[in-house]
C-alpha cells in the first residue's frame, strides 16, 4: 500500500508555501502558527528533507520544495472539487473520456465543439493517455476509446466498435520524394517513420504489397504515434497512420496517400467502452454522437 503523508500536513504545506508565511498560513487555516510549524516537521520527517529555508521573517520554498508544492496544490486542488461536486447532488459530474493522445488530436477535438453546442448539459473531461497505455483505464474514466486489443476487455463496461483502423502510406504533399514513389518497392527508398507501439507495421504493408523486405528498416523511430504523423505532415519521410483518423489532413490536402490507394493494411478498429451504469443516458448520447461523426467510409462493416 502507498505511504501518503497527514492531510493536515499536506494542507499547511501548501498553504505556508502560497503565502510564504506561516502567519499568514495560519490565519487562512484558522489554527495557531505554531500548529502550521508543527505540521510542516511532520511532513519535513516524512519526506526525509527540508522544504522551506529562512528569508528574513519570511519562509521561501526550497527548489525542490516548490516542485513538490505544485503537485501537491494541483491534488488539493482537485480534491476540494471533487468533493464539491459529491456535496452538490444538483451538479451532474463530468462525462471523463479517456484516448489516446493521438487520436485526441487528429480526430477527437475538432468535433468536440459541436457536442458542447448539441449538449451543453452534459459536461465532458477529457483524460489522454500515450497510445500503447491500456493499463487502468477504467480505474477513472467512464469511456475509453482505443483501438481494440484483448486487454481492453473490461469488466462491468458496454463495448461498442466505432470505426476502421486501415493503415494507409501517407506523407506531405511538399515531400520532395512523392513524384519518384511510384511503387511499393520505391519507399524502401524513402526516409520510413516508425511508430514503436507497432515496430513491424511496415513489414506488415510490404508483405500486404508482396515487395520482400528485411526484418529490419530504416528509419526514424517514435515513441508516440503522434509525433510520426506530425513528421510525416512538416516532410520529415512517409509513415503508416489509420485512413480513418488522419481523414480531416487528407481531405485539406495537409496528407496525402500514396500508390492510389492500391496497398492499404487492416488492423484492429478502433472501439467506444463505455460503463454499464443505470440511467446513465449521457453515456449513451455521447457514444451516439461519436457513431453519429464517424464518415461512413470509416464506419465498421456490420456482419450479415
Amino acid at each position: 500500500m502507498r505511504r501518503l503523508p497527514p492531510l493536515n500536513a499536506l494542507r499547511s504545506f501548501e498553504a505556508a508555501g502560497r503565502l510564504n508565511s506561516l502567519t499568514l498560513a495560519a490565519e487562512a487555516l484558522n489554527v495557531t502558527q505554531s500548529a502550521v510549524a508543527q505540521q510542516i516537521r511532520v511532513l519535513e520527517d516524512f519526506l526525509g528533507q527540508k522544504l522551506f529555508e529562512r528569508d528574513g521573517r519570511n519562509i521561501r520554498l526550497t527548489v525542490r520544495g516548490r516542485h513538490y508544492w505544485t503537485d501537491v496544490s494541483t491534488c488539493l486542488g482537485r480534491l476540494t472539487e471533487a468533493t464539491e461536486h459529491m456535496l452538490n447532488t444538483t451538479t451532474r459530474m463530468p462525462l471523463r473520456v479517456n484516448a489516446s493522445t493521438s487520436f485526441l488530436h487528429t480526430w477527437l477535438l475538432p468535433r468536440l465543439g459541436r457536442f458542447r453546442e448539441q449538449h451543453p448539459e452534459i459536461p465532458v473531461e477529457i483524460v489522454s493517455t500515450p497510445d500503447r497505455s491500456v493499463t487502468h483505464l477504467d480505474d477513472t474514466s467512464d469511456i475509453v476509446i482505443r483501438r481494440y486489443t484483448p486487454e481492453l476487455r473490461r469488466q462491468g463496461f458496454v463495448d461498442h466498435p466505432l470505426m476502421r483502423s486501415q493503415a494507409v502510406a501517407v506523407c506531405a504533399a511538399t515531400h520532395p520524394m512523392r513524384e519518384t514513389l511510384r511503387e511499393p518497392a520505391d519507399l524502401l527508398d524513402a526516409p520510413l517513420l516508425h511508430y514503436a507501439g507497432m515496430p513491424q507495421a511496415w513489414q506488415y504493408w510490404f508483405h500486404s504489397a508482396e515487395v520482400r523486405v528485411s526484418e529490419t528498416l530504416r528509419g526514424t523511430i517514435f515513441d508516440e504515434f503522434l509525433l510520426s504523423l506530425r513528421a510525416a505532415e512538416n516532410g520529415l519521410g512517409v509513415c503508416l497512420a489509420p485512413r480513418s483518423v488522419v481523414r480531416d489532413a487528407l481531405e485539406s490536402g495537409q496528407l496525402v496517400t500514396l500508390f492510389d490507394d492500391r496497398v492499404s493494411l487492416e488492423g484492429p478498429p478502433y472501439h467506444a467502452l463505455y460503463r454499464e451504469t443505470d440511467g446513465a443516458s449521457h453515456l449513451t448520447t455521447f457514444v451516439d454522437w461519436l457513431q453519429g461523426c464517424v464518415d461512413a467510409r470509416d464506419r465498421v462493416p456490420v456482419p450479415e
